[in-house]
């Protein structure tokens, strides 16, 4: 009817009148009106969400694929060409290796991305941060057995989350210290700590590279941000600044201890109480603001 069509959401802002009027029955269907129409409004949001992430994922995939697309297909033109010496052919051969390693690897991030933006609270869970950090670092020694990776975590530090989120910041804050991290001598020398600071849980990662510049700091977190000898995804560091907004943290970068290299600090709540943070990066509409200054440290 008229009167029913115009309680659609779809179609009007209007919602049933909260007033009681008295009437026992009245009052209970308008009440179950109510809560029918505002879980339609969840969904429906949801739907929206999901939506605006899967048109954001399809533009930002075009526009970062578009330039190794492009090369591989320059080299494969080159290898077409008939009589072309052999060093010629391992050098387009290694560089078409290099852009499907980057595509691979480009997509997977923008996987993650994507899938860190549509995580509901319910997913949430204690996870154990000593343990996490162990199982990270113990995966790098493995991988790279020449890196100088030490860990100091106080044991219990528990925190509500995600825990495949909190393992992607993890893993990702590791991997940025060994491809950015290395000493002069060229190897990566990189501190985990893992502590309770008053109503937070503190995640350190520091290295002893060259550091970053105070001016590039600004705009470290903001996707597709590459270092201009990075050969990343310049989506790493993107995805810690999204999981530690999920959680309602905070990350950001300073110089290490002695002045050298960087030392990244990610502070996330003891309690987890509230839904999760922002979840727009994908959508892009998130960036540089990601917190370089923390609340002070209480004991």
């Amino acid at each position: 009817t008229r009167r029913t069509a115009g309680l659609d959401p779809r179609t009007t802002g209007l919602r049933p009148d909260p007033e009681r009027t008295g009437v026992t029955e009245v009052d209970e269907l308008g009440s179950t009106l109510r809560t029918v129409l505002a879980r339609y409004d969840e969904q429906a949001a949801r739907t929206a969400e999901a939506l605006d992430t899967a048109r954001s994922f399809s533009s930002a995939a075009a526009h970062e694929l578009r330039t190794p697309l492009m090369s591989m297909g320059t080299n494969l033109d080159v290898l077409d060409l008939p009589g072309l010496p052999a060093p010629d052919r391992e050098e387009a051969l290694a560089d078409l290796r290099l852009e499907h390693a980057r595509l691979l690897h480009l997509l997977v991030m923008l996987r993650e991305l994507g899938r860190g933006d549509l995580v509901e609270a319910e997913t949430f869970a204690a996870v154990d941060l000593a343990d996490l950090a162990d199982t990270a670092v113990a995966e790098v020694r493995r991988r790279d057995r020449g890196a100088d990776v030490a860990l100091d975590a106080e044991p219990g530090v528990t925190v509500p989350g995600w825990e495949p989120g909190l393992r992607l910041l993890l893993d990702n804050l590791l991997a940025n210290a060994l491809a950015h991290g290395r000493d002069p001598a060229g190897v990566a020398r990189i501190r985990v700590a893992v502590r309770r600071a008053g109503e937070q849980a503190v995640v350190v990662v520091a290295d002893q590279g060259p550091g970053i510049p105070p001016a590039s700091r600004q705009r470290l977190f903001e996707r597709f941000q590459r270092g201009p000898h990075s050969t990343g995804s310049g989506l790493g560091l993107t995805l810690v600044a999204q999981q530690a907004a999920l959680h309602r943290g905070s990350v950001g970068v300073t110089d290490g201890p002695d002045g050298t290299g960087a030392r990244f600090e990610v502070r996330l709540p003891l309690d987890g109480t509230g839904a999760p943070g922002r979840r727009d990066w994908l959508i892009g509409t998130a960036g540089a603001n990601r917190s370089q200054g923390f609340p002070k440290e209480t004991s």
